[in-house]
């Protein structure tokens, strides 16, 4: 699910006592618009994405029983859910910073705690496994991904995984450079815009919800930030972990050309 950093996020929706002229409010709450549409928009390609990618890679780490799972992201909880269907032994706690997201993941973790991923509320070496799916880490820009890492590492147990998939900088950087898509639905249309910004190495995402008669609904902007594969070691080996495996989201193996990497980090044994 996606993690906005401070200053990635902008959202947009028209106020109740509004009249419909397509004029829209600003509104400080993060998601609040997309939150009801998620599972429409993108629900079954987030669930895809962490059947073929993340869950896959979990499942390889071989968690003890009862072992702590901490999903960094966690949006409406679609991890959460197949976490508890393929390692249901695990104690699930996910995180997210939207309260609307939140609200409607509830169900699907032990414990939700609405926070930042770059300042975690939880206390040092208390998970064993944690997880981050649907591109969270590219909405954080690198000095955020840093300290979010280095916070990882804090609480991650000696020997514990974090396991993320990221959006390639080929996706940001090249095909959606200059990238528009109309995402037809039963009762409107979504209208993606993507525009890649050279100057500060980060693809500007607009989403626009229609309704069937062409009035906005809302409208959010998001910021995905490329992440080199030289640069994610750096700042994972400053956290005190080391790239242990790397492949695309629909191979097993890596091609700087794919879409979406899948990256397995390792705390350091004792």
């Amino acid at each position: 699910m996606i993690e906005e950093g401070t200053s990635a996020f902008h959202h947009e929706r028209r106020r109740n006592d509004t009249p419909d002229t397509g004029v829209t409010t600003s509104a400080a709450e993060p998601y609040s618009g997309m939150a009801d549409d998620y599972h429409t928009l993108l629900g079954d390609l987030a669930e895809q994405t962490w059947r073929v990618g993340v869950l896959p890679e979990a499942t390889r780490t071989r968690p003890r029983r009862s072992a702590v799972v901490v999903d960094l992201g966690a949006g409406t909880g679609i991890g959460g859910r197949l976490l508890a269907t393929y390692l249901p032994s695990l104690t699930r706690i996910g995180v997210d910073r939207s309260p609307a997201m939140l609200a409607l993941a509830t169900s699907a973790y032990e414990h939700t705690l609405l926070a930042s991923i770059d300042a975690l509320p939880l206390g040092e070496e208390s998970a064993d496994l944690m997880l981050s799916g649907f591109d969270t880490l590219n909405y954080l820009p690198i000095p955020v991904l840093g300290r979010c890492l280095r916070e990882v590492g804090r609480c991650l147990r000696p020997g514990g995984w974090l396991i993320a998939d990221l959006s390639s900088p080929h996706l940001l950087r090249r095909h959606w450079r200059d990238y528009s898509d109309v995402q037809e639905l039963g009762d409107g249309t979504a209208l993606w815009r993507h525009r890649y910004e050279p100057a500060k190495d980060r693809c500007v995402s607009v989403v626009e919800r229609r309704d069937a008669a062409g009035g906005i609904c809302w409208r959010e902007t998001h910021i995905q930030y490329a992440v080199d594969a030289d640069q994610l070691q750096e700042l994972a080996a400053a956290a005190g972990m080391h790239v242990e495996r790397v492949r695309d989201l629909e191979r097993d193996h890596y091609s700087p050309s794919a879409f979406t990497h899948v990256w397995t980090l390792r705390k350091k044994a004792r």
